[in-house]
């Protein structure tokens, strides 16, 4: 999904979910709120599971930054060079091209481009994926609040996460202001968005023995899902209404898929290419733009895509991610 739907904007073509959903839900986002959803039940779990707060921001650490720094590097310096616009000699002795590493701060502002690289395509951006790892972070820090303050009582936490809700559907519009939080600059509409997932996802490792995934139970979220688009095309309750259903039915969707058990459960047993791909795509996706052009066919588009995405992503996971993770025996 997030390859997919990086094919729209790149080449300034229409996202199909994007139109199906009233504009309402990118492709790209779609794949954003699904990680979200799957990382509070994950993360939560870590935490819990983790003796000090510092061995988990420790394996956190070591879970984010080695990818994310070799995939600058891959950017910068492999990318870089190919497509640029400069001369390779003045591509690299230009200091903007080194200050693209300040990505590894995760927290903006940062700067996106590269020098003569991606200037004739729709988007500049040299790896424009990146910017949610720092709402990603942000959540990272919020489960250690959260299970400080609410460890030996959840219900307060639930009780406290219902007013937010209603007090932010009640304020849905303002929080679409271009607000940003101080000191982290993040944007607070995506920080309370991506919470919204992340939360439900913490909730549902909390209470995972008292609450159980049914067939009939994801079939009701999509009826009430679906019915929220017919009531509000109707004029019943504001289009708003959509995203304040999504975030549950979404939540009770993807969890229940995680837990069939079947054939898909073998795919873990050759990797796990998830952050590979995300840090890898744009860069390449955007290659593809500048030297083949925007107009290439959308299905030829996501193929040569995955050709190249694959391979940098299994180079990864075994080379870099698989071994940081191996250090997180050193931190209990």
């Amino acid at each position: 999904m997030v390859v997919v739907g990086h094919r729209y904007p790149l080449t300034s073509q229409p996202d199909a979910i994007e139109h199906w959903s009233l504009g309402l839900f990118p492709t790209g986002h779609i794949a954003v709120c699904i990680f979200f959803v799957i990382s509070g039940y994950c993360v939560t779990q870590s935490e819990i599971h983790t003796s000090s707060v510092f061995s988990y921001i420790m394996k956190r650490t070591l879970r984010i930054f080695p990818g994310l720094f070799f995939a600058l590097l891959f950017t910068a310096f492999v990318v870089g060079p190919v497509v640029t616009s400069l001369t390779v000699a003045d591509y690299f002795l230009t200091p903007q091209t080194y200050y693209f590493f300040d990505y590894l701060k995760l927290y903006p502002p940062y700067h996106t481009t590269l020098p003569g690289v991606f200037m004739q395509n729709p988007y500049k951006e040299a790896n424009a994926s990146l910017w949610t790892l720092a709402y990603e972070f942000t959540m990272y820090l919020w489960v250690i609040i959260a299970i400080f303050l609410f460890k030996s009582s959840w219900r307060w936490f639930i009780l406290i996460f219902s007013f937010f809700f209603f007090f932010f559907c009640f304020f849905y519009e303002k929080f679409l202001g271009n607000i940003f939080v101080p000191f982290i600059h993040l944007d607070l509409f995506h920080l309370v968005d991506f919470g919204m997932y992340f939360v439900l996802g913490m909730l549902a490792y909390i209470y995972r023995h008292s609450f159980h995934f049914y067939w009939w139970g994801v079939l009701v979220a999509l009826l009430v899902w679906m019915g929220a688009y017919l009531a509000a095309t109707t004029g019943y309750i504001p289009l708003a209404a959509i995203a304040w259903v999504r975030y549950f039915s979404i939540t009770y969707i993807i969890l229940y898929l995680a837990f069939l058990k079947g054939t898909a459960n073998k795919f873990g047993n050759f990797g796990d290419y998830s952050y590979g791909i995300y840090i890898y795509a744009y860069p390449i996706q955007q290659s593809i733009v500048a030297l083949l052009g925007k107009d290439l066919p959308t299905y030829q588009h996501v193929f040569l895509a995955f050709v190249f995405i694959l391979p940098l992503s299994w180079m990864s996971w075994h080379y870099i991610e698989k071994p940081a993770i191996k250090l997180k025996a050193l931190f209990h």
